[in-house]
């Protein structure tokens, strides 16, 4: 396997394009008028559920994959695959196994972060295209729905309550820079990239000319997306933190199945999981008091106790 380098102007920044075969809560303060005491531990971050969906789509919606948590079992190592087709990348009508072919995602949760690994034959840069307004058609944003018991995407997105990850750069996200974004609206960018208007359009053509459109643990024709659109960038959202990019050596060392990854090119990152406490991201507005300050509310709520005891 050879790791590949990529220059970005972005600070201690690893893309992984691997040739193939890669495969709480804090703790109460009581307090007395004889003796205070305060105890605190840092909150834990959330744990994703069953039903979480991540996704993600080409800029010319030429393929796309999803992955639902629980919907596959977990290995040794903690990660879970979805598979997509390998019969449904689309470059013209040439139908799978091209330069636009998505493979499989995978998702690994820790104590502290979520790792994600997107395995497609497109390069991190995007692949050239003459028709595409920048020159190049690359991976879109990943998207995240942590209620799709309350919502599909399409509601998710009119509502805000999307999260999602800008991992590359040479695309036509409107989110300024790479990382996590909450508060997320969806756009499509399919127009501008000579691409499909519509998943229905998408799976017609893919059906048409032999394929077997699909995409991992969704079904091509789910209503969990809007099947008239094509959304796949991020429109707006409110940026929350940076994301780290993992190198083969650290996918290698997390365990990752490289059998589970046929194409030609990794793209895998982490995201530190506090960015969804209890499983939704606190706005900038709300803040946490410190454990010294809670102490100090709680030291000084007993003193005033003790006071109006001793007056009395």
């Amino acid at each position: 396997m050879q790791l590949k380098s990529l220059t970005t102007s972005h600070k201690q920044k690893l893309i992984l394009t691997i040739n193939k075969p890669l495969n709480t809560l804090l703790g109460a303060a009581v307090a007395t008028v004889c003796l205070v005491s305060a105890t605190t531990q840092p909150a834990s971050a959330a744990t994703l559920t069953t039903g979480t969906t991540f996704s993600t789509f080409l800029e010319c919606l030429n393929d796309g994959a999803s992955l639902v948590v629980g919907q596959n079992s977990v290995d040794a190592a903690g990660w879970q695959y979805a598979i997509d087709s390998g019969m449904d990348g689309v470059a013209g009508d040439d139908v799978g196994g091209n330069a636009f072919e998505i493979y499989s995602m995978a998702v690994r949760e820790t104590i502290d972060s979520i790792y994600v690994a997107i395995n497609s034959n497109t390069l991190y840069s995007g692949n050239p295209d003459p028709y595409a307004q920048n020159g190049t058609i690359a991976l879109g944003d990943l998207f995240i729905n942590l209620n799709t018991a309350s919502s599909n995407f399409q509601q998710a997105s009119d509502a805000g309550s999307l999260y999602a990850v800008r991992f590359v750069e040479n695309n036509d996200s409107d989110a300024p820079e790479l990382g996590v974004y909450s508060n997320v609206r969806a756009k499509s960018v399919s127009d501008i990239n000579s691409g499909f208007g519509s998943i229905v359009q998408y799976n017609q053509h893919v059906a048409n000319n032999g394929g077997m459109p699909n995409f991992g643990d969704l079904a091509a024709e789910s209503d969990y997306f809007d099947l008239n659109n094509s959304l796949n960038e991020i429109a707006s959202g409110d940026f929350l933190a940076e994301i780290t990019f993992l190198s083969e050596i650290d996918l290698t060392n997390a365990g990752f199945n490289s059998e589970q990854a046929p194409g030609q090119y990794t793209i895998a990152f982490k995201i530190d999981k506090s960015v969804f406490p209890s499983g939704e991201v606190k706005s900038k507005s709300e803040s946490v008091p410190e454990p010294n300050a809670i102490a100090g509310f709680t030291l000084l709520g007993a003193t005033f106790i003790a006071r109006r005891l001793l007056k009395a």
